[in-house]
């Protein structure tokens, strides 16, 4: 599937460990993630998984909060439309931002 010249990822092409942030996928996709685990959020515009994929540093605040898998809904409603995925969000963000932690 094709949307705005973009590809549509499905259940069997989507793969999160190869997203990208702007990938297109279609609404199962979300559905399936959100029925995995409670979301952390869920709204008509953006849902997120419900697990910490890891922490950042928050720069507005300087706590390390939790960030999660994000998806916001592009067209067509929450069962049927095209989302777009948005990387690692703080939760109730849809853009990724923060500092990762340094490892030794």
């Amino acid at each position: 599937m094709i949307y705005n010249g973009k590809k549509v990822f499905t259940q069997g092409t989507f793969d999160y460990s190869k997203a990208q942030i702007g990938d297109l996928v279609e609404a199962a996709i979300v559905m399936d993630a959100v029925n995995c685990l409670p979301p952390v959020s869920l709204r008509r515009d953006c849902a997120q998984l419900g697990e910490p994929y890891s922490h950042r540093k928050d720069p507005d605040t300087g706590e390390w909060r939790g960030i999660y898998a994000t998806f916001r809904c592009l067209t067509g409603g929450w069962d049927k439309g095209i989302w777009e995925y948005r990387g690692h969000c703080f939760a109730r963000e849809t853009t990724e931002r923060g500092e990762d932690a340094a490892y030794c």
